[in-house]
């Protein structure tokens, strides 16, 4: 994942809240949110990462962006800070499907989005369910691979904030 590509999604996504947030209250009844798209990770957070993170994509996207947070798109987007991607609460996943893991993203509802610890990897909705000495169960039906690579999640991501955006019409990864 390259900066180019980045830069590209950070100015995507952002030209979407640009759009979103002036008009919200009156479109949806209540007040937004705070809605951030944050600069590069520290080094300090990403040597806390590495140790988890091979190098790859994941750390790659941190050396750029530190965490998302779009609580009112939809059920709400987060790409977790690099601190709370490093505590590793969920670590592999069993069942259906088996894979030691990084969860690195979620939603408002309870939803985890994880990936392996390298490039290329594809990404995992984890529905909400159990998780037993960091393993969580994949029997779910709702489990599934939602993206080739992470680079595949993103677009899905910045997909999803224009479609709400343009009708307010929530979009399920």
């Amino acid at each position: 994942m390259d900066a180019t590509y980045t830069r590209r999604w950070r100015e995507d996504v952002s030209a979407c809240l640009a759009r979103l947030l002036p008009g919200f209250e009156v479109r949806f009844g209540y007040p937004p949110g705070r809605h951030t798209i944050g600069g590069p990770a520290g080094e300090e957070e990403l040597a806390s990462l590495a140790n988890v993170c091979p190098p790859g994509d994941l750390l790659s996207w941190y050396r750029q962006v530190r965490e998302v947070s779009l609580p009112d798109v939809g059920n709400g987007v987060f790409i977790h800070d690099p601190g709370l991607v490093a505590r590793r609460e969920v670590t592999a996943v069993r069942g259906r499907c088996a894979a030691d893991v990084v969860v690195f993203a979620s939603d408002g509802g309870g939803t985890l989005f994880a990936m392996e610890a390298v490039s290329g990897s594809p990404v995992y909705r984890l529905p909400a369910g159990e998780v037993v000495a960091g393993v969580y169960r994949s029997d779910d039906q709702r489990f599934a691979v939602v993206a080739e690579d992470l680079a595949g999640f993103l677009d899905r991501q910045r997909d999803a904030v224009e479609l709400f955006v343009a009708t307010g019409a929530a979009v399920d990864l």
